[in-house]
């Protein structure tokens, strides 16, 4: 009696290509995400950013606007070391961010009375950063700057509407990046905001210079202090 095999090589072949199809999707998904195939560090998943106020009552600082007085906006980021790392320590990683915001007193506005789409900017560099998943790094926004570039919402806007996208460079290439929500106007809205530079503070220039100072990495410092 002669076997039918027909079948069998039907379901065969359709295995296989369901296989190379969820390989193909995983390979476009890497690069959606923007992650270089090489790199050693990557964001970890969809809730890579996190947003909440924190006060700095401890230095008794307040705020004219934002608010609730003396709110700073807190924004931590989760990334970890890749299986690219194959030693115990990464040199450096330096991260980038641009946190969506609102000019309302922007004398070029295209509608008056309706302000300037910005990006506030900084960067923070990470120096021997420990292999591991579990990496954390963070930045902070000055109360009256969240009041300053807001609407009448105030700061509010910065934790639920507003949008952050977040860079990660190793030797000055970029290795992966990540934006807090998804953006109808696409992978590089940022580039389409005004920039406004230096309003984005790392650690070691806000009041939180010694909170948790075991959760991240050490800071480089811009003058070394000793040559």
């Amino acid at each position: 009696m002669k076997l039918d095999t027909s079948m069998s090589f039907r379901v065969t072949i359709l295995k296989r290509c369901c296989l190379v199809a969820c390989f193909l999707s995983l390979i476009a998904t890497s690069v959606a995400l923007g992650q270089a195939a090489n790199s050693p560090v990557a964001f970890v998943n969809e809730e890579a950013i996190t947003t909440s106020f924190v006060p700095a009552t401890n230095l008794g600082t307040s705020s004219s606007g934002g608010g609730t007085p003396g709110q700073w906006l807190k924004v931590e980021f989760h990334y970890g070391t890749t299986a690219n790392l194959t030693t115990k320590y990464l040199d450096a990683v330096q991260f980038k961010i641009w946190i969506e915001g609102l000019d309302l007193l922007a004398k070029n506005a295209p509608v008056p009375g309706k302000g300037v789409a910005v990006a506030l900017t900084g960067s923070v560099d990470y120096i021997n950063v420990p292999a591991g998943k579990d990496l954390y790094g963070v930045f902070y926004v000055h109360p009256n700057t969240l009041g300053r570039y807001s609407d009448d919402r105030g700061a509010e806007n910065f934790d639920r509407k507003y949008n952050i996208h977040l860079e990660a460079y190793v030797n000055g290439q970029l290795m992966d990046h990540f934006d807090k929500r998804k953006d109808p106007m696409g992978d590089d809205w940022f580039t389409k905001l005004v920039p406004i530079p230096n309003l984005v503070y790392r650690q070691d220039q806000s009041p939180f210079f010694l909170n948790d100072v075991d959760r991240y990495p050490a800071i480089k410092l811009a003058n070394p202090a000793a040559q």
